[in-house]
């Protein structure tokens, strides 16, 4: 009778869903890209400075969404003991490369939205997820959505000139060289026409929705403990500048490409969030630039950080000394990160999905940052 096929149904979504947990919804199909519904669920490939504030952002936004993601060790895991809402996983990149276990998998597997953050190994100069679980996530029949975070280093040295997401990818260190690899491939993966088809058998064509996989090319990240204000309280009392300068001194300013970790979180769960159609026909991955309004050189923002701690400048003097040494021909000190002058234009991202920043520039940043930074 009617009352028995419809148990004998329900069975059949909980044995599906495999991860499920008491007290959960099943894990049904999801009907849209958008993380909106109860049954979304989220992974994040690496909880760490930006990751954890991203899962935190979206509990926040969707506190009945299942948010789970890894770490690197079991030491890393004991430090959410107090996210008791995160499913914390080990993918340990450092000694044993064997992948999530069964309990992290079941969770990859069964999300409708992946975050990845990790940066590729540099014993594969692969993207980690991608070298462990493609196969896995190509089978997702609940896959909906991918942000991959990549970084603006990928365009390398375009002359102080403003680029965007169509810009020539000039790149030469081995670091960049593995991203754009990494992009490759998470881009070659939406591309392949039985994506996320496997997990249920046959799907008909009118059922089945290709996941969308956005990549984010962020510039320096930027936040609580790791802003030009936590700099200079740090070098108070030294002799050395909040300055750096990158190769020989030139006429063109060596530009800094930033980011607040909080408008990473925005733009990601804006995302996310948006549904699969847009005003252009339905939507389909796409490469964003995740930078702020102003890639200011970076004396500019160190100044902006004294000022704001009430402390005298002490650039002018360093340009000075920077500024012989380029004279006599020798070379100031090189960043470590220095991978290209070049100033990125975020309009694509504000366009596709109405992504505002709440730190339009580093000014707006810093003030934000004020409080935390200097108690």
């Amino acid at each position: 009778n009617k009352t028995i096929v419809t148990m004998l149904s329900l069975l059949g979504i909980l044995l599906a869903s495999g991860s499920s947990r008491s007290g959960e919804l099943p894990l049904e199909r999801p009907t849209s890209s958008s993380f909106s519904s109860p049954h979304s669920s989220l992974f994040i490939g690496g909880l760490g400075y930006c990751g954890i504030r991203i899962a935190e952002a979206f509990h926040k936004s969707h506190p009945e969404c299942r948010i789970s993601g890894t770490v690197r060790s079991q030491e890393r895991k004991t430090q959410y003991h107090n996210h008791p809402w995160l499913n914390v996983h080990v993918l340990d990149l450092d000694e044993s490369y064997v992948g999530l276990d069964e309990h992290g998998l079941s969770d990859l597997v069964s999300a409708t939205h992946v975050i990845q953050t990790v940066a590729p190994l540099a014993d594969f100069d692969r993207d980690p997820i991608l070298a462990f679980h493609e196969d896995d996530l190509r089978r997702s029949a609940r896959l909906r959505w991918v942000g991959y975070i990549s970084s603006t280093g990928v365009y390398g040295d375009h002359g102080g000139e403003w680029i965007d997401e169509d810009s020539e990818l000039r790149c030469v260190d081995r670091k960049s060289l593995a991203r754009v690899r990494a992009e490759e491939e998470w881009q070659a993966l939406e591309k392949e026409e039985t994506l996320g088809k496997n997990g249920d058998g046959d799907i008909d064509d009118d059922d089945y929705q290709k996941p969308r996989i956005d990549c984010f090319r962020c510039g320096g990240i930027y936040g609580p403990g790791r802003s030009m204000i936590t700099s200079v309280l740090r070098e108070q009392g030294n002799e050395r500048s909040t300055t750096s300068a990158g190769g020989r001194m030139s006429a063109t300013p060596k530009y800094v490409n930033r980011i607040l970790v909080d408008d990473i979180c925005s733009a990601l769960l804006t995302a996310a969030s948006s549904d699969d159609d847009s005003k252009d026909g339905r939507r389909s991955g796409k490469i964003f630039n995740l930078v702020d309004d102003d890639p200011a050189p970076r004396n500019e923002v160190g100044a902006e950080a004294r000022r704001l701690l009430g402390l005298s400048s002490a650039d002018d003097g360093n340009n000075e000394v920077n500024n012989k040494a380029a004279a006599a021909g020798r070379k100031v000190r090189a960043t470590s990160r220095n991978t290209g002058n070049k100033r990125c234009k975020n309009q694509r991202l504000k366009s596709e999905y109405g992504w505002e920043l709440s730190a339009p520039t580093f000014r707006e940043g810093l003030m934000k940052l004020l409080d935390v930074e200097s108690r």
